[in-house]
């Protein structure tokens, strides 16, 4: 059976990447590296940033290739479905932005840790638009709102159809960036909801 640390391992060695380089590129340990060669499953956030240093959409495979997630995985419901999410949203959003005639850049976001603390992080931006998108869950739920938190201004707006966004507000830098949650959507309901943020959310933050 191929395993997804398997794809990861040649798609490294077929690029001829130095893994030390690699390991500073996904911020990580070298000896993780050789770890992540090994997994039979991988953490959706890590895979992301893999898939964004390497050029290649490991999502993709995992969605088309059902050996490549491990049956006897107890959290391979949560974790096929996310993966599902985001290879569909990677797919068909270039497409729509296109359409929608918006700015096709489409970011991952850098992992970040603070004294040992994971920072609560989007796992991808249009940065052009300050549109973040957070893979499974929304950002709230993901911050678990902290001491720092004290400095942001939470509203969550739903559109009469059920699009759910949620517009972050920084006190102190006087900033706001949307957030949504990538689960999976159909490609309609993915060009809904980001010509709802451009027509309706964008248009009163301007």
């Amino acid at each position: 059976m191929k395993t997804i640390g398997e794809l990861i391992e040649k798609e490294v060695r077929n690029q001829q990447l130095n893994i030390v380089e690699f390991a500073n590129a996904i911020s990580c340990k070298r000896n993780n590296v050789y770890n992540i060669f090994q997994r039979p499953n991988i953490d959706i956030i890590l895979l992301a940033r893999i898939s964004n240093v390497l050029k290649h959409n490991f999502f993709a495979d995992l969605a088309n290739d059902s050996e490549l997630i491990p049956s006897t995985d107890t959290t391979i419901d949560a974790e096929s479905a996310n993966n599902k999410a985001v290879s569909q949203f990677l797919n068909v959003m270039p497409e729509i932005l296109e359409k929608l005639g918006m700015e096709n850049i489409i970011n991952f976001c850098k992992y970040v840790e603070k004294e040992g603390d994971v920072i609560a992080t989007p796992d991808m931006t249009l940065p052009s638009y300050h549109i973040c998108f957070t893979i499974g869950e929304h950002w709230i739920e993901r911050a678990k709102i902290s001491e720092m938190n004290k400095l942001l201004e939470i509203k969550t707006v739903v559109s009469d159809t059920g699009i759910r966004v949620d517009l972050i507000h920084n006190i102190l830098y006087g900033s706001t960036f949307i957030d949504i949650k990538l689960d999976y959507k159909t490609k309609q309901e993915w060009e809904d909801t980001i010509k709802y943020v451009r027509d309706e959310i964008l248009m009163l933050n301007n």
